[in-house]
């Protein structure tokens, strides 16, 4: 309706004022329920949220203590750095080994006779290139149009049966030359060149010239001693020299630098640090949701204020089993590792858990894979928290129903919503209609009234006088 308020045109009231005090009294008992409904809805959501969130964090923690191969990776490390970089996977066997690196695997590489700087742009001429890696070779064919030392080039390096082999135009003070250089190293892959030209160059040099090269690095093997035993590799990549172990070269022993001591000392061992750290998250990720409970369940008896899942039985459940599964046995787990307590992981008072990081360590170096059993076997504690808090936080899990089940409230209620403003708007237009209906009877009256009035106005006196 207009806002402008006019009064009656018979009665003179404010008529839009007393419609605007009819619609706002019929209103506001529907307003108050719908938003202390709809603030009641949202407190829950935003609660629930924030414990679903919680929980899927501390889901997401236990994935790496649930896993066994959390507890079978291994870990590398050298006596002196900047030889070698190892990685190890679960199948090696913990210990040390020294390593010394005798040589490094390097790439054949050779290169044609100089061309003069001044014929570097001119045409060789047709013919044909054949190129040999190792065992295998390909041939390419050469167009007079195409046959610039870089033409050359490109053609070898874009040749689709290109064994390997990648050419390049290299300029010094002796001129220009085509350098070819193999993409595997070791000596199985040494280089071969040989060229036929027809003669229809530009300059002095035909293509044939491109078939005399000469050897500007030789194809290496890596070697190695492991243990004073002698290992050669085509690679700088040794793999299963130690079982489990690949090995990556960087750089011969230098003993100019220490004669003493040119090896280095490989050693293997479990990666405990990363377990120790996986553990002090779970600790972490645990009290994390327990302070979120206890926040959301909280009561301050002086305020007389509650938590908004104060009392909320889904919370008491949630707690009460969780606190079940940190303090009973696992099946499975053997002596001395059988409970979280015995890695140091005791409750406090408030639920949360408090970790003895001295008594950790010392279970971790003492008694490493059997936390692996007391987590990551079928019965550990990662399997069971992991599987109850599915039942909470998983497609079918009690906080997402109750999620989805709040959702669908606050669409029934934003429903209800719609549907009362359309009824407010019908509402609004009968009451306007009645004020506006009594306005012309008022006005009819009065006009009525008058005409009476005027009439016993108009009537002639009797005696002379108007009584």
């Amino acid at each position: 309706m207009s806002d402008l308020k006019l009064p009656g045109v018979g009665s003179g009231f404010p008529i839009q004022s007393f419609v605007d005090a009819t619609v706002a009294g019929e209103r506001a008992a529907k307003d108050n329920m719908f938003a202390r409904r709809g603030n009641d809805i949202g407190i829950q959501l935003s609660s629930y949220g924030t414990l679903k969130g919680m929980l899927e964090e501390f889901k997401s923690s236990l994935k790496a203590l649930g896993d066994e191969e959390a507890f079978e990776k291994r870990s590398t490390s050298f006596s002196n750095s900047g030889f070698a970089n190892a990685t190890a996977d679960k199948t090696a066997v913990a210990g040390s080994y020294t390593l010394v690196v005798e040589q490094l695997a390097e790439a054949h590489k050779v290169g044609s006779s100089a061309i003069p700087k001044a014929d570097a742009d001119k045409k060789l001429g047709s013919g044909s290139l054949t190129l040999g890696v190792g065992d295998e070779s390909f041939t390419v064919s050469i167009d007079k149009d195409k046959s610039t030392l870089a033409d050359v080039a490109n053609a070898v390096n874009n040749a689709e049966d290109n064994k390997g082999l990648r050419a390049t135009v290299v300029t010094d003070d002796g001129g220009s030359r085509l350098v070819f250089f193999s993409d595997k190293t070791g000596t199985e892959n040494t280089i071969t060149v040989s060229a036929t030209g027809n003669g229809d160059g530009e300059g002095t040099q035909d293509l044939s010239s491109i078939g005399t090269v000469t050897e500007i690095q030789a194809a290496k093997d890596a070697k190695i001693t492991i243990d004073g035993a002698p290992i050669t590799s085509q690679t700088n990549e040794i793999k299963d020299a130690i079982q489990g172990v690949t090995l990556d070269l960087k750089k011969v022993n230098d003993t100019s630098v220490d004669s003493e001591k040119p090896d280095t000392k490989l050693t293997i061992g479990y990666d405990k640090s990363t377990v120790e750290k996986n553990l002090q998250e779970f600790v972490k990720s645990f009290n994390s949701v327990i302070a979120t409970i206890n926040q959301l369940t909280s009561y301050n008896a002086e305020t007389e204020k509650a938590g908004p899942l104060n009392g909320d039985g889904t919370a008491r459940n949630l707690t009460s089993q969780i606190r079940r599964m940190l303090s009973e046995p696992i099946e499975g787990a053997s002596a001395p590792i059988k409970s979280l307590t015995d890695l140091g992981i005791t409750t406090q008072k408030d639920g949360k858990i408090e970790l003895d990081e001295d008594l950790l360590k010392k279970q971790i170096d003492d008694n490493f894979s059997k936390i692996g059993q007391l987590f990551a076997s079928e019965e550990g504690v990662s399997k069971k928290l992991d599987d109850m808090l599915e039942s909470f936080v998983g497609k079918e899990g009690v906080l997402t129903k109750r999620d989805s089940s709040l959702n669908a409230q606050m669409d029934k209620l934003n429903k209800e919503r719609a549907d009362f403003e359309i009824y407010m708007e019908k509402y609004e237009e009968r009451v306007y209609k009645q004020f506006t209906d009594m306005d012309i009877m008022v006005a009819q009256l009065n006009q009525q009234l008058n005409s009476v009035v005027a009439a016993f106005d108009n009537m002639p006196s009797f005696g002379g006088a108007k009584q």
